[in-house]
C-alpha cells in the first residue's frame, strides 16, 4: 500500500511539473521574456507583472530548447519541482518508532480507505483551513486535470493546423467527450446532421483557447496551477506567426503527442 501511494504521489508530481513546463512553452509573455536582454538590475518603474515574468524566466529558464526530461533534471531544487514527501505507512506494532511531535492519522485496516475530502477535513483539525485548502487545490483531479490537458492539446493542434475551421480543431483536440467518434474533423461541412455539434464545438474552442491563454500567462507569472479567468489578459496567441509553431516543434512533436495521449487516457478514448 505504501509503495503504491508513493508511486501515485510521484506520478502526480511529474504530471504537475509537465503541465507547468508545457504552459510555459505556449505562454506569449514567457516567450517574450526569453528574448529580453535582461540588465543586471531591472528598472524600478517596470510593470509588476513584467517583473514577475522575468523573475520566473530567471528561475525556470528556456523550455523550448530542451526536452521535459532535460528541464526537470536541471530544476529539481525549485518549488514546482520538489518531490512530495514520502508518506510512511506504520502499523500498530511500529508505535515505538513514533515521536512525540509526530502527527498520525489513524485508519482501521478493516474499513474502506478514506476519501480525499475526509483526509483534508482531518488535516484541517491540525493546520489552518486556509493552508489545507491551498495544499488541496494544488492537486489537479478529474475534470480540471482533463481540461488543462485539453487546453494544451488545442493550442498545439492549432499551431500545427492554423488554417482549419475551429470546429475541426476542437474535434481533433477531443474537447467534448460526447462528440468523440461522432464529429469527424475531416467530414464535409454540408453534412447537416452535425450542425449542432459543429456550432457547440466552435464555442468550446473559443472557451478553451481563452483558458489556455490565461493558464499559460499565470504560469509565466509563477502562479500555477491557476485556471480561473479572473482578470484581463493583454497577451494573445499569434498563430499567424510562422515562428510560433516553429518554436514549439523545433525539437519534434513529443509534447504534442504527450498531450494527445493524456487526453485520450482521461477521456477513455482509444485511437
Amino acid at each position: 500500500m505504501g509503495g503504491k501511494l508513493c508511486a501515485e504521489q510521484q506520478d502526480c508530481y511529474q504530471e504537475m511539473a509537465r503541465l507547468f513546463f508545457n504552459f510555459l512553452r505556449i505562454s506569449p509573455s514567457y516567450t517574450a521574456a526569453s528574448q529580453y536582454a535582461r540588465p543586471k538590475r531591472l528598472p524600478k518603474r517596470m510593470n509588476l507583472d513584467n517583473r514577475k515574468v522575468l523573475n520566473c524566466y530567471s528561475k525556470y529558464g528556456s523550455v523550448l530548447s530542451c526536452t521535459f526530461e532535460e528541464w526537470i533534471s536541471a530544476h529539481q531544487s525549485l518549488p514546482v519541482c520538489i518531490s512530495p514527501p514520502i508518506i510512511e505507512v506504520l502499523r500498530g506494532k511500529d508505535r515505538l518508532f513514533v515521536c512525540d511531535d509526530d502527527i498520525l492519522l489513524k485508519l482501521c485496516a478493516k474499513q474502506e480507505p478514506p476519501s480525499i475530502t475526509q483526509v483534508v477535513n482531518a488535516l484541517a483539525q491540525v493546520w489552518p483551513n486556509t493552508q489545507i485548502q491551498q495544499i488541496h487545490s494544488q492537486v489537479l483531479k478529474g475534470a480540471k486535470l482533463k481540461n488543462m490537458w485539453k487546453d494544451l492539446l488545442l493550442i498545439y493542434t492549432i499551431a500545427l493546423n492554423p488554417g482549419l475551421e475551429l470546429w475541426r480543431l476542437g474535434s481533433m483536440a477531443m474537447l467534448v467527450d460526447r462528440f468523440i467518434g461522432r464529429l469527424d474533423p475531416l467530414a464535409a461541412r454540408r453534412k447537416s446532421d452535425d450542425d449542432y455539434m459543429r456550432r457547440h464545438m466552435t464555442l468550446m474552442v473559443m472557451r478553451h483557447k481563452d483558458y489556455a491563454l490565461y493558464a499559460s500567462e499565470s504560469a509565466a507569472l509563477g502562479e500555477f496551477p491557476y485556471r480561473e479567468l479572473t482578470k484581463n489578459v493583454q497577451a494573445r496567441f499569434n498563430f499567424e506567426d510562422e515562428s510560433f509553431a516553429k518554436r514549439l516543434f523545433e525539437l519534434g512533436n513529443h509534447e504534442f503527442d504527450c498531450a494527445k495521449n493524456r487526453v485520450s487516457q482521461l477521456t477513455g478514448f482509444r485511437q
